[in-house]
């Protein structure tokens, strides 16, 4: 198996380059975002690579990041999901984008890739849910707390507070759910929410983490 490859860089295609090592030119299936940031032709290039061989055709993949090559593996274990529309999936979001989209469930962010369809798309975020939350990604999203996992959207009116019992998770569930109704995409409210959820835990303000609270601070940060 090959597991990586450093040389120069040859050629580059519409989707796939050519990486030359000691003499020997390797041709790679990549992302789009991957030729985008490519260098010069001649210029050094290290990569992660994924070999793949079916029938009598033989096809390496290559990822500059091994975070990459990781999530172009786990969205093949989802039953729909080959190989090119695990790239498409790398081509159309980075990194912290689907590891976000699959711990909140975002099936619309997931079917922007070719290929990946809304069925698809949620049987991404169902069966990756926890493979995600429990492996260490580079340049991912940290400090996930599990428990918000799975959040579901649902109507809510925060003109008078509730009584939430310290419950930061209900807090958190349905300040997602108010900004939802107001128009925003699951993905982004929940990394906003997120943020602020931790900001107010480091400065140990549980108690000011309301709905009330938070969603003003939250609607600051989405409107920019």
């Amino acid at each position: 198996m090959i597991a990586s490859l450093k040389g120069v860089l040859a050629s580059i295609g519409k989707s796939d380059i050519i990486i030359e090592v000691n003499g020997i030119g390797y041709l790679l299936s990549v992302s789009s975002k991957l030729i985008s940031s490519l260098g010069n032709l001649g210029s050094n290039l290290s990569l992660f690579t994924d070999l793949q061989i079916k029938d009598d055709k033989i096809v390496i993949y290559g990822f500059i990041h091994s975070s990459e090559q990781l999530l172009f593996r786990l969205l093949q274990s989802v039953q729909g999901v080959g190989p090119k529309a695990s790239l498409s999936v790398l081509s159309t979001l980075s990194i912290d984008e689907i590891i976000l989209a699959i711990l909140s469930g975002d099936k619309t962010m997931l079917s922007r890739a070719d290929g990946i369809g809304p069925k698809v798309a949620a049987r991404i975020a169902s069966e990756l849910l926890e493979k995600v939350s429990t492996l260490n990604f580079n340049n991912s999203i940290k400090e996930i707390d599990q428990k918000l996992d799975n959040i579901e959207t649902k109507k809510f009116s925060f003109e008078e507070e509730k009584d939430y019992n310290g419950d930061l998770s209900v807090v958190f569930e349905d300040t997602i759910s108010a900004l939802i109704n107001l128009g925003y995409g699951r993905s982004e409210v929940f990394s906003v929410v997120m943020r602020i959820k931790n900001e107010f835990s480091n400065n140990k303000k549980n108690k000011l983490f309301t709905v009330n609270n938070i969603v003003p601070i939250a609607l600051k940060e989405l409107s920019r």
